[in-house]
């Protein structure tokens, strides 16, 4: 007799656990759908950050380069050729000089490379 006293109770739990188990669905699939939109986000963010941190430290260390050369020559040139230079090459050469030479490298490294690198991020 018990049994069949929990039958209607059953019944009323159910159909009262129905719209919460529908916004349920709705809400796991809306998470699902932004989850995959995070993850495809993140991952262009990942490379964008990767290009530029490989501008800033290829240009660093061109900058570095050309510097140290610049600075090794003129120890050993002779004292006039050095002040002709200053007059001629501007002040900002080596800055500029390097920011150029880590462009043209990482728009090769793009060119060629840039199936590569969308392959292994995905």
């Amino acid at each position: 007799m018990i049994q069949f006293a929990i039958l209607p109770i059953l019944a009323t739990v159910s159909e009262a656990l129905a719209i919460p188990a529908l916004v349920t669905s709705i809400f796991a699939l809306a998470a699902t759908v932004f989850a995959w939109f995070a993850t495809w986000f993140t991952k262009k963010i990942a490379i964008n950050l990767t290009i530029l941190t490989l501008i800033l430290g290829l240009a660093f260390a061109a900058f570095l380069a050309i510097e140290s050369m610049a600075l090794g020559l003129s120890y050993v040139a002779p004292e006039g050729l050095v002040k002709g230079f200053g007059m001629i090459v501007p002040s900002n050469l080596i800055p500029c000089a390097s920011t150029v030479f880590s462009a043209r490298v990482v728009r090769w490294v793009w060119e060629w490379k840039a199936y590569t690198i969308n392959m292994m991020a995905s």
